[in-house]
């Protein structure tokens, strides 16, 4: 991930994540010997897939089995699809493009000891979803990440990245995901207008200079 002064070394996220599992066992009482969720949600370019990938490394480290799935495999479009459905309609930005009730039945799922769920993926390059198996065999804990999850309901600890799209364009840039347009910032804009508002659903918070605080 990039800032205003260059990359942020790996050892930074590993660092934050193990800060992050500190927390959770001492405040959260993780692992709690059932099944739990975690939810991990900011704006594009924020962190949260590195935050709850490297979360979940240093989880199944530590003998504290942890699936993962991500809220952009759960989108109604694909991206290039999307990105033109949007162009077309505008007001259709917001959590209303993904299948919320999806990762709803997934979780329940995971809830009630599936061993594993069939899931979408995105495939960015050939603009479709494909499928993969999420197995949920030995774990206790599903992570989940998205700019919306904090929304979802069934969430035992929420999880808030801080930083906005315009403190992450850099970071954007070099992923060279997004296109770079007006109109990509109008979306932006709007996305930010819904995603800043889960702040307050938040149990932690990770500010713009990675430091951790519980709500």
């Amino acid at each position: 991930m990039s800032t205003a002064d260059g990359i942020v070394p790996e050892s930074m996220f590993i660092e934050r994540a193990e800060r992050l599992l500190a927390l959770l066992r001492r405040d959260f009482g993780i692992p709690r010997g059932m099944r739990t969720v975690i939810a991990v949600a900011g704006e594009s370019g924020s962190g949260k897939s590195v935050t709850a990938l490297d979360l979940a490394a240093v989880l199944n480290r530590d003998g504290i089995g942890t699936a993962i799935i991500h809220q952009d495999d759960y989108f109604v479009r694909p991206p290039r699809t999307n990105h033109e459905f949007r162009e077309q309609d505008i007001s259709s930005v917001g959590p209303q493009e993904v299948q919320m009730d999806m990762i709803l039945r997934h979780i329940s799922a995971f809830r009630a000891g599936a061993g594993s769920i069939t899931c979408p993926t995105v495939n960015y390059f050939a603009n479709r979803f494909d499928t993969r198996a999420v197995a949920f065999d030995g774990c206790e804990l599903l992570v989940v990440e998205g700019t919306y999850v904090l929304m979802l309901d069934d969430a035992d600890v929420r999880i808030f990245l801080e930083a906005t799209y315009e403190d992450t364009a850099t970071a954007r840039r070099a992923r060279n995901r997004d296109i770079d347009a007006p109109f990509v910032t109008r979306v932006l804009e709007i996305e930010h207008s819904i995603i800043a508002r889960q702040i307050e659903l938040a149990d932690i918070v990770i500010s713009r200079d990675y430091a951790i605080s519980w709500r």
